[in-house]
């Protein structure tokens, strides 16, 4: 198995990521969300290498979330405890506790 954005010529990976608060409204729909990436091209985020965007997509589902999401909470409660919890909360729901739970494709 290897990451998809080192297997593109693009470095871009799997995913994007749209950033909503650069979003107007409130879209509930996948039409709706299309409507607004057009209006607002720059709420798309593709993170390909070494650009300012990068970035790693990890889903609650996947088998090994767990523990990355742990050390992140245990980093964080450093300069925010509240911060912290929220995270801690999303690890203890992730992995093997997450009832798709699944190895990455």
């Amino acid at each position: 198995m290897k990451l998809d954005r080192n297997i593109n010529p693009t470095g871009k990976g799997k995913y994007a990521l749209i950033n909503m608060r650069k979003i107007a409204g409130n879209p509930e729909t996948p039409q709706e969300l299309a409507a607004a990436i057009l209006a607002n091209p720059e709420s798309v985020e593709f993170g390909a290498i070494d650009t300012p965007d990068e970035f790693f997509v990890i889903k609650l589902k996947d088998a090994h979330a767990q523990e990355p999401l742990a050390a992140y909470a245990r980093s964080a409660s450093a300069q925010d405890i509240g911060y912290a919890v929220e995270i801690e909360r999303l690890a203890a729901r992730s992995g093997p506790s997450h009832p798709l739970c699944k190895n990455p494709d």
